[in-house]
């Protein structure tokens, strides 16, 4: 490559080409996919946060029914979720190298 090859890729960031940068940017750590299933689980429990809220105030039986048979399937929906998590993140190791494909991890 010649030196003015060199020089015209593009830099990310402002950083010198003798300073030391950290492969992985500490400032990304969490991919798009598990931002958006992150934000699905808060929203999830913002909503039973109120839901616990209402319990608590003195619900009358059949709203207390409704509100538990709620919290239940938000419990369920949070479990789910939370198993997309760790499929995103995996996928994400994968993509970065730091763990092997899922057809070799079987091989291990």
């Amino acid at each position: 490559m010649s030196e003015k090859t060199q020089t015209d890729l593009p830099m990310i960031g402002s950083h010198p080409m003798d300073e030391e940068v950290a492969a992985c940017s500490p400032k990304i750590y969490v991919s798009n996919e598990e931002k958006a299933i992150l934000e699905a689980m808060r929203t999830l429990r913002e909503r039973a946060i109120d839901l616990r809220t209402a319990l608590d105030a003195g619900a009358s039986d059949d709203e207390r029914k409704r509100l538990e048979g709620e919290l239940a399937t938000l419990r369920q929906r949070r479990a789910e979720l939370a198993v997309r998590r760790e499929q995103a993140f995996k996928r994400k190791m994968i993509m970065l190298g730091h763990l092997p494909p899922d057809d070799e991890i079987a091989l291990f």
